[in-house]
């Protein structure tokens, strides 16, 4: 709930400040909507305008509520396009300074459970010997680009699926491929389940654009696909299902048989501040979604059927589809007014957080520097293809990615950097326990000020957090009391730590970037840092290996997405995509070799460099880069290593390192 909304709602009403203050404390505490009608005129009216919040017709003389049907537990429904009309636009007269002065000023942080250590190879003793993508939550799969079930590889090449026959390493084929009809297809990723393979992705229509607010186009329309296909004949996939909900991709999982999949729908508030009511369609700016296993008309979403989040200021809709590949019962459709952004799932919770700036002060509303920055997490159970909306909780500072979330035993853990006045020298970071109810239990505040978080990892009654600015942090934090979390150690070495994956209970292995100090005192990467650290001593972390790669301009993927990595810890194998760089004259950087880079770790030896596979041959640079050959994922299957690119599929033998075969993709028709 805004803060000034409450300034607002409350300063056109002559009531005792001690009145008003208790309201507010009982609001805060409780955040129910519900109507209380045992008291006098004057605070009923107080009451309802701060229980619904945003939904407010204000102007200079009145405040008129905008009724509200309250349901599924507690959250409220639009119930018309006239409710919605003016949210939008007290959201958008309200914000729409803020959300400049965001876009121009803020550098902000990049937009089951952990008990057992993740590794990508959970269906090794089920089925052949082959590896799956490497996900946050066990039970929990994450799409990807790549999928494999130990005989076929399903890979998403520019435009089209390929399935490639890698029953024998030494004679790779192309079994299939699954091209899409639609132009505007865009895939983005992939599942697979038992005989088959979800493609989703996106299709949009742009047709007007305006040059006012940035330009955003007036009358487009973006959908998140679904596309199910059954792959039981592999040299004919066959197309039989199709979920689409309007709004661009956020997330998916699969659960089980059930996928989740996650838009967000923005609605173009520049018609809503220059337009009268009448003068819009309503039909417009209905949420869209078509189900082919019920028929092929698109349908919309009645706005009695759409949730508001009232504490929420956000002008888009957050729509979920889920679905049961395994039937062709009707997907549920759930949508939400109010955008989400990270998305963290259990196996039987899903949350999604949104990142929202408040004002302190009412008399200064509109400054840059006057704002809190908060994280809402908005909770649902999941019941197979049921989602339920459960509650809200909110706690300061912005999030980094899903590793800054968390859930163990009902509580639900965070880590969040947060700072005053947009300035970074006031930046701290936090970690939040909540219960159930997400409701704050236990806290950490104010760690490592001046710097940011880069990382976090949850392992059961632990939490592992790197932030940086000069040095990198290693910070070991006990969980096992949820009421009064503590820092056990810190370790501070140079460089940071992007992404932290679990080697055992006791050690984990950062992947960053080294660090160096210019000529003119600004520090700047100095290539890819690779570390085993021991935590078996929680008092006392330490770095028990590392290895530098390249120099400035070396870059992988893994730095920003976990899905690119490689590791099975049975196998001694830690293998992930890399362009390696060294300096050049005046800080430009030269590309040395662009491939895959391959490891074995142990706990008594350290690294070891097992070998690099390449796809092209780089002699002069940047002048040999080719794109189509530049390997996105690393896969094994038995004792081979398959190397993925969008022209070509090669495979390895994982203990001699030497080629077996190779398979070329057609990157034009």
């Amino acid at each position: 709930m805004n803060k000034k909304d409450y300034i607002d709602a409350i300063n056109e009403i002559e009531v005792s400040n001690e009145l008003k203050n208790k309201t507010l404390e009982k609001i805060k505490e409780k955040r129910k909507y519900k109507r209380i009608y045992a008291i006098s005129t004057a605070m009923i009216i107080l009451v309802l305008a701060i229980s619904i919040a945003i939904p407010i017709n204000y102007n200079k003389n009145k405040v008129t509520p905008i009724e509200i049907v309250e349901e599924n537990n507690g959250l409220p429904k639009i119930e018309s396009f006239e409710n919605l009309y003016n949210i939008l636009n007290k959201n958008t007269d309200e914000n729409y300074k803020a959300k400049q002065e965001e876009l121009i000023l803020e550098d902000s942080i990049d937009s089951t459970q952990n008990e057992s250590i993740q590794s990508n190879n959970s269906k090794e003793e089920q089925y052949n010997d082959y590896s799956n993508t490497n996900v946050q939550v066990q039970g929990v799969d994450e799409a990807d680009i790549v999928k494999t079930d130990g005989e076929y590889i399903y890979y998403l090449s520019l435009n089209k699926v390929v399935i490639v026959n890698s029953s024998d390493s030494k004679n790779l084929k192309v079994t299939s491929e699954i091209k899409f009809e639609e132009k505007n297809f865009y895939p983005n990723e992939l599942f697979i389940a038992e005989n088959k393979l979800i493609v989703i992705g996106t299709t949009g229509i742009y047709n007007k654009y305006f040059t006012v607010d940035m330009a955003y186009p007036t009358d487009t329309q973006e959908f998140t696909i679904a596309k199910v296909y059954n792959i039981e004949n592999k040299n004919i996939p066959k197309l039989e299902r199709e979920i689409q909900i309007e709004g661009s991709y956020i997330s998916s999982r699969m659960i089980q048989d059930n996928i989740y999949v996650i838009s967000n729908k923005y609605l173009y508030t520049y018609l809503f501040r220059n337009n009268k009511l009448e003068n819009l369609n309503e039909e417009e700016y209905k949420p869209k979604y078509k189900d082919t296993a019920v028929g092929e008309e698109m349908k919309s979403i009645d706005y009695q059927d759409i949730y508001y989040f009232p504490e929420s200021d956000d002008t888009s809709y957050l729509n979920i589809a889920v679905f049961s590949v395994n039937n062709n019962e009707p997907a549920n459709i759930e949508s939400y007014l109010g955008a989400g952004e990270q998305v963290y799932s259990s196996q039987n919770n899903l949350y999604i957080t949104k990142t929202k700036y408040e004002y302190k002060d009412s008399k200064t509303s509109g400054y840059y520097d006057n704002y809190d920055v908060n994280t809402y997490i908005y909770k649902f159970a999941l019941d197979k293809t049921n989602v339920i909306y459960k509650n809200v909780g909110s706690v300061p500072g912005e999030v980094l990615n899903q590793f800054s979330m968390d859930e163990k035993d009902g509580c639900f853990r965070i880590a969040t950097t947060d700072r005053d006045n947009w300035n970074d020298e006031t930046s701290k970071n936090n970690l939040y326990i909540l219960n159930e109810n997400l409701e704050k239990v236990g806290e950490i505040e104010n760690l490592a000020k001046g710097e940011k978080i880069y990382s976090v990892r949850f392992m059961g009654n632990r939490a592992y957090m790197v932030t940086f600015k000069e040095t990198d942090p290693l910070f070991v934090i006990d969980l096992s009391n949820v009421t009064t979390p503590k820092v056990l150690g810190e370790l501070k070495i140079p460089g940071y730590s992007n992404y932290l994956h679990p080697y055992d209970d006791t050690h984990i292995i950062g992947f960053g970037e080294n660090t160096k100090v210019d000529e003119y005192g600004n520090t700047i990467s100095d290539g890819m840092k690779m570390a085993l650290f021991d935590v078996s001593d929680p008092n006392n972390p330490q770095e028990l290996y590392s290895v530098n790669i390249g120099g400035s301009g070396t870059y992988s993927e893994i730095l920003y997405n976990h899905k690119a990595l490689l590791f099975s810890k049975e196998k001694n194998l830690i293998a992930f995509p890399i362009s390696i760089s060294e300096d050049g004259e005046s800080y430009h950087s030269k590309l040395r070799f662009q491939g895959t880079i391959v490891y074995e770790l142990s706990l008594d030896k350290g690294f070891n460099l097992k070998g690099k596979i390449a796809h092209m041959q780089v002699k002069n640079g940047y002048e040999d880069y080719d794109y189509t050959k530049e390997v996105e994922r690393i896969i094994y299957i038995n004792d081979s290593l398959y190397t993925l690119s969008k022209s070509l599929i090669k495979s390895t033998n994982m203990n001699t390192m030497e080629e077996e075969d190779f398979v070329e993709i057609k990157t034009e028709d």
